[in-house]
């Protein structure tokens, strides 16, 4: 996966990621099939409806990169990408933090000829966020510029390290421990949750969905009885004060592309294999001992 044929798989695994995430459910403020949701002008098409436009963007990022054009050019095309998108979309630009931190990705792949470019996206989603940080177009960008928040430029100038050691990390321990993909999204959802500075919401917001998401990772979350009947509170609390932590969502894309480029695509889709959907606390084996095994521990999923 590392040559230049795998590199031009990476927009086709970014729009996958985003079905797989918007699909599983349920998530604390974010858009599924099963929560309610604090957004009244977003659902998965919205999410659906744009994902050509997004993959386009993502492949021009792509080409950018294979022919080593400067990063200024990506910086030029973000904001019109974003446009791009939200036409796509008829509403809300759902997939904004997306579409640059997967520009940023694909980007560096490209230069680098290399799909895991780690260092070099580092040095890119610093050039991109420095060259960004003044905009100031949405709520969310004038609070991060007001309070001096990293947010998803953050992430990327960080070279994607809550997506790689917190992300993908949760993914896989799920997936080990003999839980759905399903299940594996929602733990990584709540995962980042617990230690992303999210800039899309007020300081003591922010403040209170560490907090609640840690409980819920305390109690188990996905894995125990216990943790799913406390996430389903956080669910429902979440829509009741309008809270949504999207950033979480968007790291949480990044870590399922990690998870496809590093064990293959054999892993079962939410919405293609349903894994007969766990309720509010109702059913379900508790997963949370040490020697569970992986679901697909024989296909993969078993290696370090």
């Amino acid at each position: 996966m590392t040559r230049v044929a795998g590199l031009r798989e990476l927009p086709d695994l970014f729009c996958r990621a985003v079905v797989v995430e918007v699909l599983s459910g349920p998530k604390p403020g974010l858009v599924d099939p099963v929560s309610p949701s604090p957004h009244r002008d977003m659902g998965p098409g919205e999410f659906f409806s744009c994902l050509p436009e997004l993959n386009r963007c993502l492949r021009e990022a792509l080409e950018l990169g294979l022919d080593r054009e400067p990063v200024e050019e990506v910086v030029d095309l973000i904001p019109a990408w974003n446009v791009d998108v939200l036409t796509a979309s008829s509403g809300p630009n759902s997939v904004r933090g997306v579409l640059f931190l997967g520009a940023v990705y694909c980007y560096s792949a490209g230069w680098e000829g290399d799909v895991f470019p780690f260092s070099r996206i580092r040095e890119v989603g610093r050039l991109c966020a420095e060259k960004l940080w003044d905009r100031t177009e949405t709520k969310c960008g004038r609070r991060r510029v007001r309070e001096g928040l990293a947010g998803i430029f953050g992430e990327a100038a960080s070279g994607l390290m809550t997506a790689r050691t917190v992300s993908l990390s949760t993914l896989v321990s799920v997936l080990r421990r003999g839980g759905t993909l399903e299940e594996a999204v929602v733990q990584s959802v709540l995962a980042c949750m617990s230690v992303l500075e999210d800039a899309g919401l007020p300081p003591r917001t922010r403040e209170w969905v560490r907090r609640r998401s840690r409980e819920v990772l305390e109690m188990g979350g996905v894995l125990t009885r216990r943790g799913r009947e406390e996430l389903w509170s956080f669910v429902e609390e979440c829509a009741r004060r309008e809270v949504s932590p999207g950033a979480s969502g968007d790291v949480t894309i990044v870590g399922l592309v990690l998870l496809f480029l590093r064990w293959g695509r054999d892993l079962s889709s939410p919405y293609l294999d349903p894994p007969g959907r766990w309720g509010r606390g109702a059913g379900g084996e508790d997963r949370s001992g040490p020697g569970a095994r992986g679901r697909d521990a024989g296909r993969g999923l078993s290696r370090g």
